[in-house]
């Protein structure tokens, strides 16, 4: 399934998530003149942060390449930090 960034992008706002946009799209913002395919996206890894995003995110079914089914569940991310 291919991402629609035009709606993802307002999602995560409408969320509250705290992201940063990285890479060939925030050179575009700064006026680099190439065309990008993706957007690549950092968010802070803070406990309330990814609850955030996992809220967001839901109704578009992410997932991880290769990862197993169920991973992106609610309660499974480790590597979060104390909000």
């Amino acid at each position: 399934m291919e991402a629609n960034f035009r709606q993802l992008l307002p999602v995560l706002v409408q969320h509250s998530v705290r992201f940063i946009v990285v890479g060939g799209s925030a050179a575009i913002a700064h006026g680099l003149a190439r065309l990008p395919y993706d957007v690549d996206a950092v968010y802070a890894r803070a406990a309330g942060n990814i609850r955030n995003l996992a809220a967001a995110l839901r109704d578009h079914k992410p997932y991880l390449r290769g990862a197993p089914a169920g991973l992106l569940s609610p309660g499974t991310s480790k590597r979060s930090k104390p909000d």
